[in-house]
């Protein structure tokens, strides 16, 4: 008997809501805008994160760079030399890396000189005299593949072609999406950079635990180097991307607002219609628990509903369609990322952190004012006093 009660109950609230379409879909929509908003925000920076989370996995311990006038400068191969004698480095390797601006796709490459490949080759092998593997997005924008060719300009502004060895990704898109990676010595020829220089060092501790301690015995030997530890990349990239979602937050503020203007309507009372509707409850029996219970399921039908309704659309937006809306704030890297993949990464956390916001102060405004309104005299509610 008391299960049907509240079924009864529940059917009753179902068609409550179906009396007023109207403004329970104008709620309905705004609410599912929110959510979907702040749940985008939300999945797009917990994957950047994962994505530089495993960027990061792969970076050096320690990244040494010249600064020559406030600004980097390629580093000379002594200094290589000059950290493997601080005791606790297990191995210091020089990078030649550098842009390349694609005129023709208005795009820009990151070009990588190495003896191996970090990355897994999808298709064909790594890179030999003469070759390079790319990025998968640079693959599909120039739609080439392996035994392809491939033309670029180098420094002395003659066109050099390559034969496209392999197509290489890895567990992160943020890798190697716009990479094309050739031999060390191709790379040097292609930049014009000479052999007993480099664009920085990557050092390699032996002991974690003593990280920070070398790396401060490398600023100290080396007073004109800048010297990165992978903690404080991580701590940029999180600043980064903490302050372009803050960025794209601001733009919706103006839908927050109107939220807030809803919620707040909600909460500042009940319409003289459903004060009366409430007292001829009351006087037909209804307690004021029943009262409150019809109301509550009214507010977490619509509330549940608006949420799900927006997580979906978000995850859709963010993982199936690439954040068309997001992506230019939270990124803003060149044309070549409009096919960058986001792997899912929404957390149990994200989804109550965006039900505690969104859902948690709709209900109370849904609730409150019916708790008051049960309270009155029956008889005051029908006459809406």
């Amino acid at each position: 008997m008391s299960l049907r009660k509240h079924l009864n109950i529940l059917d009753y609230a179902a068609r409550f809501m179906l009396r007023r379409k109207g403004k329970n879909l104008a709620t309905l929509l705004v609410f599912t805008l929110v959510v979907f908003m702040l749940a985008s925000v939300v999945m797009m920076m917990g994957s950047l994160k994962k994505e530089a989370e495993e960027t990061l996995a792969l970076a050096p311990d320690i990244t040494v760079q010249k600064i020559v006038a406030g600004r980097q400068g390629l580093v000379p191969l002594s200094y290589a030399a000059r950290i493997e004698e601080i005791r606790g480095v297990s191995r210091v390797e020089p990078r030649v890396w550098g842009y390349y601006y694609d005129a023709v796709e208005d795009a820009t490459y990151t070009i990588l000189g190495v003896e191996s490949l970090p990355f897994a080759v999808v298709e064909g092998s790594p890179p030999g005299e003469g070759e390079v593997a790319v990025g998968y997005a640079i693959a599909e924008k120039k739609r080439i593949r392996p035994g392809d060719r491939i033309i670029l300009r180098d420094y002395r502004g003659n066109y050099v072609k390559f034969t496209v060895a392999g197509v290489f990704s890895s567990s992160s898109s943020l890798q190697s999406a716009d990479i094309i990676a050739m031999p060390r010595a191709t790379a040097r020829e292609f930049f014009g950079i000479p052999p007993e220089v480099a664009n920085d060092l990557a050092v390699y501790v032996a002991n974690p635990a003593e990280l920070t301690n070398i790396a401060y015995k490398i600023s100290l030997a080396l007073p004109d180097a800048r010297v990165l530890t992978r903690a404080q990349i991580r701590e940029t990239y999180d600043a980064i991307f903490g302050w372009r979602s803050g960025i794209f937050l601001a733009s919706i503020i103006g839908a927050l607002l109107a939220f807030a203007i809803l919620v707040w309507d909600r909460a500042s009372g009940l319409s003289a219609e459903e004060k009366r509707e409430i007292g001829i409850l009351k006087a037909l029996g209804w307690s004021t628990g029943d009262v409150l219970e019809m109301r509550t399921y009214e507010g977490v039908l619509l509330a549940l509903n608006s949420y799900l309704l927006g997580i979906i659309l978000a995850y859709l937006h963010v993982y199936q369609l690439g954040a068309p809306l997001l992506k230019p704030v939270l990124l803003g890297w060149s044309t070549l990322y409009p096919s960058f993949e986001l792997m899912p990464a929404l957390s149990v956390e994200d989804l109550l952190l965006i039900f505690m916001v969104s859902v948690v102060p709709f209900l109370a405004a849904v609730v409150v004012p019916s708790w008051r309104a049960s309270t009155v005299d029956p008889d005051e509610a029908m006459r809406g006093i």
